[in-house]
């Protein structure tokens, strides 16, 4: 069984399969520590979106969006074609406090978003 952590709760499902929703793309963060919530030191962070079902195409871009009383503005990372079900995107974060990662996928850069998840990342020196 694969378990797979977002900030919605826990779907499990057998590795390597199909989900049975037909065309729904499922995005899922990955931690090496799932076991507490993500933190990182300022500075550069990478964030692992996965991708299921496995096989599908597509690109998916991330937002940092900064913590409120941060005053800094959002990092974005541009649109990354999906590679082995997986985007990796290196974030340089400038401020501490809880920053929003929100990963949106999309079939390419021209089309619509169809499928978004988000999820907190704690950030201090």
């Amino acid at each position: 069984m694969l378990f797979v952590a977002c900030s919605i709760g826990f779907v499990a499902i057998p590795a390597g399969a199909d989900l049975t929703i037909q065309n729904s793309v499922v995005l899922s963060f990955d931690f090496s520590d799932n076991s507490v919530p993500a933190s990182a030191s300022n500075g550069t962070f990478n964030v692992i979106a996965d991708v299921l079902p496995e096989h599908t195409g597509g690109v998916v871009r991330m937002v940092a969006i900064a913590p409120a009383a941060a005053n800094q503005p959002n990092i974005v990372c541009s649109y990354q074609p999906v590679q082995q079900s997986q985007v990796e995107c290196g974030f340089n974060f400038s401020a501490d406090g809880v920053w929003q990662i929100r990963a949106e996928y999309s079939t390419d850069t021209k089309s619509t978003v169809s499928s978004v998840s988000v999820t907190a990342l704690r950030v201090s020196n």
